[in-house]
């Protein structure tokens, strides 16, 4: 059995059963597990315990599991949150991950699925408390944009793509930069790509190679600049005037 990082795990569900055989479970994987049965019993909790990491159902009465997401945001803004449920769709999941959650998961929950998605959580705090050198672009008390912090931090942690909306000039790179930086990839490089500075007729090349004499004036083989990102991050500019080819 691999060695897991001693962590408070609340548990909320309001079926009894369920959350006690979970609670056992997540028990003998060495984690401290506290257990609520619905959201506001949660929320008392969460105000008076030391807790890393909240997995709740989604479908509870009085308070559902994204209704209680959306309280711990406003008192515990970057709280990682898993959520579980037997009646999971595309959808919901997107939705869900778009709002911050952490891991959107259904039942019957894949025990590695599971303890992937915990370690992952939990791997948050592998930036130091206080540490903020990941974000010092970033000179903001705006509630707002705190969030939005907290957020990119929360996804840093994780291999999903990210998609940045906004005007140009608004900081779309610079906020990509940051996510690199909080993420166990930060020492790695960090590539942004514009696709608006390429010619179309070389944006091909320019991201996949090409070999040598491949094209008029391809006098040598070069590497493309996915080869060149192995193992860091790249951030897209204007992907969408890119040819449906190439993306």
């Amino acid at each position: 059995m691999t060695a897991r990082k001693p962590a408070n795990l609340l548990l909320v569900d309001d079926d009894p059963s369920l959350l006690k055989l979970l609670g056992m479970r997540l028990t003998s994987e060495g984690f401290h597990v506290t257990t609520a049965e619905s959201g506001q019993e949660a929320l008392r909790l969460l105000a008076r315990e030391k807790i890393d990491l909240v997995i709740s159902d989604l479908r509870m009465d009085e308070m559902d599991g994204m209704a209680l997401f959306a309280e711990i945001q406003k008192y515990q803004p970057g709280m990682p949150v898993i959520i579980l449920t037997a009646h999971g769709s595309i959808p919901d999941a997107v939705a869900a991950t778009q709002q911050g959650v952490f891991s959107f998961l259904t039942k019957p929950v894949d025990r590695d699925a599971l303890y992937k998605a915990i370690d992952e959580a939990l791997s948050l705090s592998s930036i130091p408390a206080g540490d903020d050198s990941w974000r010092e672009d970033f000179v903001t008390r705006s509630p707002i944009m705190l969030r939005l912090l907290e957020q990119a931090k929360m996804v840093a942690q994780s291999d999903v793509s990210v998609l940045i909306n906004g005007q140009s000039g608004t900081g779309k790179e610079v906020l990509a930069q940051a996510i690199h930086a909080a993420s166990p990839r930060a020492k790695k490089a960090f590539i942004a790509i514009n696709c608006g500075a390429l010619p179309e007729q070389l944006l091909e090349s320019e991201l996949f190679g090409h070999a040598k004499g491949a094209f008029t004036g391809a006098v040598s083989s070069r590497e493309g600049l996915f080869q060149a990102a192995e193992g860091a991050r790249c951030s897209w500019t204007r992907l969408a005037i890119c040819r449906s080819r190439c993306r």
